[in-house]
């Protein structure tokens, strides 16, 4: 962890010395005291970096060696830590100067459009000279001070200095495969989940008993249930199935709510315990039920009674606990206790194989089997130590598996559990760049599920993702996470609406032992204890959920604060107004139901690059927040349609995702958001200048772009995707307004997307013609899809030599009488045609040779479908005789084509020669206003 601080600070001091050096060597058109004195200060905080770089190289070779040190050594220990605390401290330091920096290059930028030319030229002369902030140059003195005499601690710890590398490149013995927690890797407890399931299945004249599953962390507790829960034995035998976590917490209403959501599948919005348990009764009365509690601590009797009434209920109940504790299995009024062993010798390593190895013993040369079992033997027939470090030993070359083998930590005794000197080695090996990656999940609470996109985000916006070559950032970060769950450090938990993780609570454990208090997780509804008091007050990543105003007292004492993200419900608050005192944030999430405004003053959290709030009352955004110029997250979530009015020199120049939905008056804004990712989405297009502005040519990282005029027509979305979405005011910018000839086609034209764009959709365009840019293939070089909607005087598709388009929608477009798909792209695969009145003939079928899916809906004047160019087919009377052939079929085949549906079409009446495949096709063919469904084999 040191050592990436101490390389992130190494990479903002050689980016910021350019414009100091700048600044000290500038000559100056006054001979002033003040002018000389300001230049004096620039060389100072030039000289003092320069002295601090080479301090910090010194540092830096030690560190592999002091982390090799700390888990022994505890004077190491506090001096690792104090190392990160003044890391910490010049990082902010620094970044208050390149806030600087930013700030007068994007006033500069605004200042030189209205500007002359000679005046333009000195701007730009002048754009990376930035005067020196009062107090930098001491606060820099101090810092420089504190590293030097780390430097001399350094040579009094006797850490010697390497190359801070353990494996060059970190290159892996074989290419990394993927696993999943799966019946494929889990091996030698057949015998125990038939034992569960049998008493799980037997005494049926008990209408209620609980089997307590009892074990230390990382036995495998969980997989057993887990294996138990979805044997069709089980789910034939009972009517109702809950999977409820519990953790820590034993709150009777939230784990209420919980079974109900687990039972029912829906949420009903119920939070009074005594509403919660009518309804769970009222679910239950009459049922089987199966329900499994895992991770229990409760020992409180009471709690456990309260929980249990609704049940009473039910016809037939049991509960499945896992606990680490025999006392709670004994409140629980366990009727039967289970107590798996460790795996045997030979399912151990089997274990280990599938993880190290991802396959038996004869894919391992013999020299790393004889090393696997030994370390094997090591890890105490614990699967979660054989599996993290089996994961471990995969990136590792034949003398990393030496080291591991003769590694002194197995000696460690940190826990009474025999897993962690496995877990510390599987640490102590994970690669620098993963370890804040890791230490940084741990900052939320036991068993939170934590999304893949978001915790990416949150890992950029602390810089712990470092750019590599010409890969994008977010990918790099994909290539992170997948390295640390390929290493057992993250549990896979995806979904079908996002793919999402947590830490195994034993990793949970080792995170917080490693992160040393970094990172803390406070959800409490009572006065906090002095030792809580002092964590929080200290802790650089704060998470609070269903707090008291406790918390309120002690946040704001701690300035060095780096990341504080809430959940709180309705009838809970942490004041917002106290955020200006949070002076080092550079991540804020908050989640506050009842929220109704951000206060201005947020515009002083100058580090912030993540701002992420969720509320149901909230109304605006504050025009003040244009000046966070570090964001590069914004996450909006709100019921409404939020207000914003930029004005005066409003910026985003970092941004790089937004999730909002605002109504603005102008989109000018948008003009310096060049690393903008994602989906943007405009309704009400309406003032060419404005349009200019925005610059949408210059985002070469957006995805998607959805231009509307109508603002009418503008759809609320909030997905966990990039997605902008403005509403602008009618007549935005009237005092503004360029007359034009044809203004949709000047406004279209002016907002031309970049040539990566991959999707492009366009609503309620007027004009006859198209921008040149919709029909240059250069200019649409990486399009994927497009969508024309109530395109009201287009009589033709301009699309030519777009080799990467595959998906066409065309809808209401009123003026297409004929439509030539012999002059679209071949590659199509989805053609989507949908109201279009006045459409009569579909030529050049036959051109689409990779066409998948055909639509065809509400064209009611639609006569001919052809597979060739221009020569139209005039349609044919339908046979009445039924048993006859049906002339709408025809008798060859287009292999390409599984989906055909055409309906409400009722002037069409053949479909051509090859339109149908002899392979498996759905369609539907609703020729005479009705709908028939086919299906040939």
């Amino acid at each position: 962890m040191a050592g990436y601080l101490i390389t992130s600070l190494l990479s903002l001091i050689t980016n910021l010395l350019p414009s100091i050096t700048a600044y000290a060597q500038a000559p100056s058109s006054s001979s002033s005291n003040s002018n000389n004195c300001e230049r004096g200060r620039a060389r100072a905080v030039e000289e003092d970096l320069e002295r601090l770089m080479r301090t910090l190289e010194r540092i830096k070779a030690t560190l592999y060696d002091a982390e090799e040190r700390e888990i022994r050594d505890r004077a190491v220990k506090l001096w690792l830590k104090e190392l990160k605390n003044v890391t910490y401290d010049a990082e902010d330091v620094l970044s208050e100067y390149q806030y600087e920096v930013t700030r007068f290059q994007v006033e500069s930028r605004n200042a030189s459009e209205s500007s002359s030319s000679h005046k333009r030229k000195k701007m730009e002369y002048n754009e990376y000279i930035v005067s020196i902030p009062d107090g930098m140059v001491d606060r820099l003195k101090k810092i420089r001070s504190r590293f030097d005499e780390i430097a001399k601690d350094r040579e009094a710890l006797q850490l010697r200095e390497s190359d801070g590398v353990r494996h060059p490149n970190n290159k892996l013995l074989r290419p990394p495969t993927g696993h999943m927690v799966d019946e494929a890797s889990i091996f030698g407890r057949d015998a125990e989940i038939k034992e569960v399931i049998d008493f799980l299945l037997s005494e049926k004249e008990k209408p209620f008993s609980v089997i307590s599953i009892i074990g230390k962390g990382g036995l495998g507790k969980t997989t057993i249930a887990q294996l138990v829960y979805k044997d069709e034995r089980v789910t034939r035998c009972f009517d109702l199935f809950g999977w409820v976590c519990v953790s820590e917490e034993f709150d009777v209403g939230r784990l209420t709510k919980a079974i109900i959501e687990t039972i029912t599948k829906i949420n009903y919005g119920l939070s009074e315990l005594s509403s919660l348990q009518e309804k769970l009764a009222k679910t239950v009365k009459g049922k089987t039920i199966v329900l499994v509690l895992d991770d229990v601590w409760n020992e409180n009797q009471s709690l456990w009674e309260f929980l249990r009434v609704p049940f009473k209920e039910a016809k037939l109940v049991r509960i499945l606990v896992t606990t680490r504790n025999t006392k709670v299995a004994d409140v629980m009024q366990t009727t039967t206790y289970f107590r798996p062993t460790n795996l045997p010798k030979d399912s151990c390593w089997q274990l280990f194989q599938h993880y190290a190895s991802c396959g038996t013993s004869d894919t391992m040369p013999p020299h790393l089997v004889k090393m696997g079992r030994e370390i094997m033997r090591k890890c105490g027939g614990l699967p979660l130590a054989v599996k993290s470090i089996a994961s471990l030993l995969r990136h590792e070359t034949d003398e990393g598996w030496k080291e591991i083998l003769e590694s002194d930590l197995w000696e460690i005794q940190e826990s009474k559990e025999a897993i962690f000197p496995a877990l510390e080695i599987s640490y102590a090996h994970l690669p620098a760049h993963l370890k804040p990656c890791f230490l940084f999940c741990s900052m939320y609470p036991k068993d939170y599920l934590l999304k893949k996109k978001i915790l990416i985000e949150l890992w950029m916006s602390h810089g712990y993702i470092e750019s590599r070559g010409k890969k994008g950032i977010r990918e790099i970060g994909a290539e992170y996470y997948k390295g640390l769950k390929e290493r057992s450090f993250l549990d896979d938990f995806s979904d079908r609406s996002s793919e999402c993780c947590k830490l195994h609570d034993i990793i949970h454990d080792l995170a917080r032992l490693k992160s040393e208090n970094e990172h803390y997780s406070v959800d409490i509804s009572q006065p906090l204890g002095i030792e809580e008091r002092k964590i929080l007050g200290e802790a650089y990543h704060v998470y609070a959920c269903s707090v008291m105003g406790y918390v309120n007292q002690i946040l704001p004492q701690n300035q060095g604060l780096r990341t504080l993200s809430t959940e709180l419900s309705q009838y809970q608050k942490l004041s917002l107004w106290n955020l200006p005192k949070f002076e080092a944030l550079r991540v804020l999430q908050w989640k506050e139901l009842s929220l109704t405004g951000i206060p201005n003053s947020i515009s002083e959290l100058k580090h912030l690059a993540y701002l992420s709030i969720t509320s149901d009352d909230l109304k605006m955004l504050p025009s003040s927040i244009g000046g966070l110029l570090n964001l590069k997250f914004l996450n909006i979530q709100s019921r409404d349609l939020l207000d914003y009015v930029p004005h005066g020199l409003v910026n985003f120049p970092a941004i790089k995702t937004m999730r909002a939905n605002l109504r603005v008056k102008t989109i000018a804004w948008l003009k310096d958001m060049t690393d903008l990712e994602g989906n943007l989405s405009i309704y009400g297009v309406s003032n060419l200048k404005d349009a200019q502005r925005a610059s949408l040519k210059n985002k070469c990282k957006l995805e998607t772009l959805e231009l509307c005029w109508d603002p009418l027509l503008y759809r609320f979305d909030y997905t966990e995707k990039s997605w902008l979405k403005l509403k602008l005011e009618p007549k935005a910018c009237e005092d503004e307004w360029v007359g034009v000839d044809d203004e949709d086609f000047s406004l279209l034209d002016s907002l031309q997307p970049h040539s990566n764009i991959k999707k492009l959709q366009v609503f309620e365009y007027s004009s006859a013609t198209l921008p040149g840019w919709m029909s240059d293939p250069s200019s649409l070089q990486s399009i994927q899809e497009i969508s024309l909607d109530f395109f009201k005087n287009i009589q033709s598709l301009p699309f030519r030599n777009l080799h990467n388009l595959k998906h066409l929608r065309i809808s209401a477009c009123n003026s297409i009488r004929v439509l030539q798909l012999e002059q679209q792209p071949s590659q199509l695969e989805e053609l989507h045609i949908l109201l279009c009145m006045n459409l009569e003939f579909i030529t050049g079928l036959g051109n689409l040779d990779k066409l998948a899916t055909l639509e065809i809906l509400s064209c009611p004047v639609l006569k001919s479908i052809t597979m060739d160019g221009l020569q139209l087919v005039e349609p044919t009377e339908p046979n009445g005789d039924s048993s006859k052939e049906n002339p709408l079929i025809g008798r060859q085949s287009i292999s390409s084509l599984t989906k055909l549906e055409i309906c409400s079409c009722s002037s069409l009446r053949v479909l051509p020669n090859g339109l149908i495949p002899k392979a498996t096709l759905s369609f539907k063919l609703g020729m005479y206003h009705k709908s028939n469904q086919h299906s040939i084999g």
